[in-house]
């Protein structure tokens, strides 16, 4: 493996034709997409931590503003219990059942060197032969809870692109700052790997002090398409049962709040859905 002083590895292990997918808490993690879906992944497939970034070079602890990535600390008795570090770590699983194995990146948005943290990402796929790596994350939006959201979606190149163009995703025209997602893009495309960014939105209601912050609705929205562009199943009961609970939530609310009732009836007259629903079928069937 290439040496790299920011990038430790406690294991290498063997893949095949890996694909990297990437959730990265920060800035697009509306909804705690992000962070909870990689966590998802990660507990679905059992997946095993093989290395992780330098975090103190990449990040600074105590940053003005809102989003704080201080370590969080766990005192009982009045001795520290647990600890709790940003994390960049990666995690792989084997699929014996195909073609790909996995590799799975739970990051931390970096505050320093967002190329050289980008290029490191970048660099650790192209050492284990990854071709392929996806990212995803989710911003906040006036939407009904009750609707699928929508998802915007960012290719390294038009090959991709149009593989994308049938899952029901919005192509991005966007011009402005950029995220640590399409850092990572950018940092795949210099290396030559095919590189999505699929980007969901997430309900939020401040007219009503209420926000969804975590929004499995909007996570399976993104695997459904992700997991189905790759070619390997994703258990989605977990997911589905805690939609349910969401939408028992929200609709109490509603039943409660007649003003909220309006409002989200308004927002779900108004909204176009683009639900995706995977086409299962072989050549032979398809014939």
């Amino acid at each position: 493996m290439e040496s790299n002083e920011n990038l430790k590895y406690y294991t290498q292990p063997k893949l095949r034709n890996p694909i990297v997918i990437c959730g990265i808490d920060g800035w697009l993690n509306g909804g705690n997409v992000a962070s909870a879906g990689i966590s998802y992944c990660i507990e679905q497939f059992k997946a095993i931590k093989f290395a992780e970034l330098n975090t103190p070079h990449y990040h600074v602890y105590q940053f003005p503003g809102s989003y704080s990535t201080r370590p969080m600390f766990k005192m009982k008795d009045g001795v520290i219990r647990e600890t709790a570090f940003p994390e960049n770590a990666f995690y792989f699983a084997t699929m014996p059942s195909s073609e790909n194995d996995l590799i799975f990146f739970s990051g931390t948005e970096p505050n320093l060197y967002w190329e050289e943290y980008a290029d490191t990402v970048a660099a650790l796929a192209t050492e284990f032969g990854a071709k392929r790596l996806y990212t995803f994350g989710g911003l906040f939006e006036r939407l009904p809870y009750s609707r699928e959201p929508n998802i915007n979606c960012t290719c390294t190149g038009d090959k991709v692109r149009k593989e994308m163009e049938k899952y029901n995703v919005i192509m991005s025209n966007r011009e402005g700052p950029a995220s640590i997602n399409l850092m990572l893009l950018y940092a795949c495309q210099k290396k030559g790997i095919d590189g999505v960014n699929l980007t969901v939105r997430a309900p939020v209601y401040p007219e009503f002090n209420a926000t969804i912050e975590y929004s499995p609705r909007s996570i399976k929205a993104v695997f459904v398409r992700l997991f189905h562009h790759i070619g390997i199943q994703l258990n989605f009961d977990k997911l589905d049962n805690d939609i349910n609970v969401n939408d028992e939530k929200f609709d109490a609310i509603r039943k409660d709040n007649p003003q909220f009732n309006t409002y989200i009836e308004e927002l779900e007259r108004n909204y176009h859905e683009m639900p995706y629903e995977p086409f299962d079928l072989s050549a032979d069937e398809i014939l």
